[in-house]
């Protein structure tokens, strides 16, 4: 890698969903890596893209990104932006949503939202950034606890489509190994982050939560970003098509 104003990066990672509690933690964690960051968020104004994120570690390439990853343009243009950056051998979708969608009433566009953003969000990046992707780079999806529970009532959808992405991680992994690429999926449990209107009626808040926990706390931002560079990283290399549960076991109680 090259040093100075303007460097370029020989590791780049693309990460969707940057702004939130884990997306904050994985940036930290690859910068610390010395990697080249493009942090997409859909909360970053589009006059903020291509500036230098203010809140990186000091000496970090990172780089901020107006991305929607429902448009297909946007996911384009997040792409060709990691690329001005250098060699794109990492991406990390992020992005996700959650909706209350209680089937005592249908709420048939938030279902949907659900969809769009959780499992074609991926997607979408997946198909704007392979085609630049070569021999050794990987995919991580973060998909979540509620793929395998369905004790947060009103989150039936949210679960259906972090289980889809789990689903799509699978396939993903067998159609791109041919091309040295990897695909792995992480899902946090209980996360100390700040909650949504809609995690909190789903969930029943953070003390309701930290009792289905078997280690008996909410899991860290910085935890899961570990996972997150590990399955980046070559020593996961024989590692592709697998799911990794962080939940302090609250899937196995």
């Amino acid at each position: 890698m090259t040093e100075g104003k303007g460097r370029v990066m020989s590791y780049v990672v693309l990460l969707t969903g940057a702004i939130g509690g884990i997306g904050r933690a994985i940036i930290n964690r690859l910068a610390t890596d010395g990697h080249a960051v493009l942090a997409g968020d859909i909360a970053v104004p589009r006059r903020q893209s291509g500036r230098p994120d203010p809140a990186a570690p000091a000496g970090a390439t990172v780089v901020l990104q107006h991305l929607d990853v429902t448009d297909t343009q946007s996911c384009k243009a997040a792409v060709e932006a990691a690329l001005r950056l250098g060699r794109l051998s990492g991406l990390v979708n992020c992005a996700g949503i959650v909706r209350f969608t209680p089937v005592e009433e249908l709420n048939e566009a938030g279902g949907l939202e659900v969809w769009n953003v959780n499992v074609l969000g991926a997607h979408r990046m997946d198909c704007a950034a392979t085609p630049h992707m070569g021999r050794g780079a990987a995919i991580v999806n973060i998909s979540s606890l509620t793929s395998a529970l369905g004790r947060l009532k009103g989150a039936s959808l949210y679960g259906a489509s972090k289980n889809g992405l789990i689903a799509y991680t699978r396939y993903l992994a067998v159609e791109l190994a041919p091309r040295g690429i990897r695909v792995n999926c992480l899902a946090p449990g209980y996360i100390d982050v700040p909650m949504s209107p809609s995690m909190k009626a789903v969930s029943g808040g953070e003390r309701k939560l930290i009792r289905q926990v078997p280690l008996k706390r909410l899991g860290r931002v910085e935890e899961m970003a570990e996972l997150v560079a590990f399955l980046l990283s070559e020593q996961a290399s024989y590692v592709t098509g697998a799911t990794l549960m962080a939940d302090g076991g609250v899937t196995v109680a």
